[in-house]
């Protein structure tokens, strides 16, 4: 009869292994979808000046506005998967706290660390998701993003000029029109220094211009035909120490960035996983434009590999009774959020001032993480 009896025993957590980790599973995915939800809204709360300027300003239709959002939500993903991971660790732990089913766990055989086990399944999953949106989809999104947004903005060259206030950057020149016509690109009284020579820098004043925007070879160039009325060149050559001044009825003067030239349209978060490589074996070793591809590269597997540390981060401190459990979590999260960004900064600068690896100080982030993970987990009050 005792044999029997601890035969059943031993069976019996086999019975209640399946049901108390998809019982876990439940109230980890929900706040999950959730937080996911919630960050991708905030983030692009924080471009909704930006889409709303496209809309109204250059007159993009709804279905190319919805483009480009979910072109920036794809972009946030990589953020917002570890955090709303995070989020819901601490959430479905603080829960099984504040209403003692932690106690009733344990008395029935289930660790924490055994109660870990389905999460880092899940954990595996979302950062394998992430690897591949790190790798692939992330840059597509981006580069998409970008090529659409000079697309619309070669539709409306001028809206980047303000009325009566000198604006720079404008295809490197320098430039001031009184008045501005957005709808018909056209300006009044235009003053334009173009110093693209240093040697030989232009000063052209007219009564009046037209911007027409220029279809390049590359799509994610940008160009641009200045036209100019009734004005005149102003030129100084410093070599030869002359002035000259020319008039004109009409001067055209025609305005291009390539595509990956000094304006540095293309970022190393726009490169694939292929296209990367590429890049750090082109480049010298121990230049800063290597240091800066080969961060990028480990920058996407340990942001990647962030929610398999997050589940014990989530679990120690989630374990800590509070009345606010969602409230709290949230802020929790944020804080680690923060530091995470705080250091992973840190560590950039250093690896550029040439003190750590690109490895290395990509995964001291983690590693920061970790320790705190440790002791959280450690210190769990049950």
């Amino acid at each position: 009869m005792p044999t029997e009896q601890k035969a059943a025993n031993r069976n019996r957590p086999r019975f209640r292994f399946m049901r108390m980790d998809w019982y876990v599973l439940t109230e980890v995915i929900g706040p999950f979808f959730g937080g996911l939800i919630f960050f991708e809204f905030l983030f692009l709360m924080f471009q909704a000046l930006r889409l709303a300027e496209f809309f109204i300003v250059h007159g993009v239709a709804a279905a190319t506005l919805g483009k480009m959002t979910l072109f920036l939500g794809l972009s946030f993903l990589p953020t917002a998967l570890p955090i709303a991971f995070l989020i819901a660790v601490l959430t479905a732990f603080g829960r099984f706290s504040a209403d003692s089913e932690l106690v009733a766990m344990k008395a029935n055989g289930f660790s924490l660390a055994r109660l870990s086990v389905p999460l880092v399944l899940l954990s595996i999953a979302v950062s394998g998701f992430s690897v591949a949106l790190n790798t692939e989809w992330v840059p597509w999104g981006e580069t998409a993003f970008k090529r659409t947004l000079i697309k619309v903005g070669n539709t409306k060259v001028v809206s980047s000029i303000k009325e009566g206030t000198f604006t720079s950057g404008f295809f490197d020149l320098l430039i001031f029109a009184d008045k501005i016509d957005t709808k018909t690109n056209r300006m009044k009284k235009v003053f334009i220094y173009d110093e693209r020579e240093p040697k030989n820098p232009l000063a052209v004043v007219a009564a009046f211009g037209e911007v027409l925007p220029v279809k390049t070879s590359t799509e994610l160039g940008a160009a641009a035909l200045l036209k100019l009325h009734n004005g005149s060149i102003h030129s100084n050559d410093i070599q030869s120490n002359t002035y000259q001044k020319i008039g004109f009825g009409e001067y055209k003067l025609y305005l291009k960035i390539d595509e990956g030239s000094t304006d540095n349209t293309t970022k190393p978060r726009m490169f694939n996983y292929q296209q990367l490589q590429k890049m750090i074996q082109n480049t010298k070793a121990g230049t800063f434009e290597n240091l800066e591809f080969r961060a990028e590269f480990w920058r996407r597997y340990a942001t990647a590999l962030s929610p398999v540390i997050f589940i014990f981060l989530g679990m120690g401190f989630g374990t800590v009774r509070t009345r606010a459990v969602r409230a709290g979590s949230a802020l929790l999260a944020l804080i680690i959020l923060i530091i995470y960004w705080v250091v992973q900064a840190w560590a950039t600068v250093q690896m550029q001032r040439g003190w750590f690896s690109p490895f290395f100080a990509m995964q001291i982030p983690n590693l920061i993480m970790l320790l705190g993970a440790v002791a959280g987990f450690r210190r769990a009050t049950w």
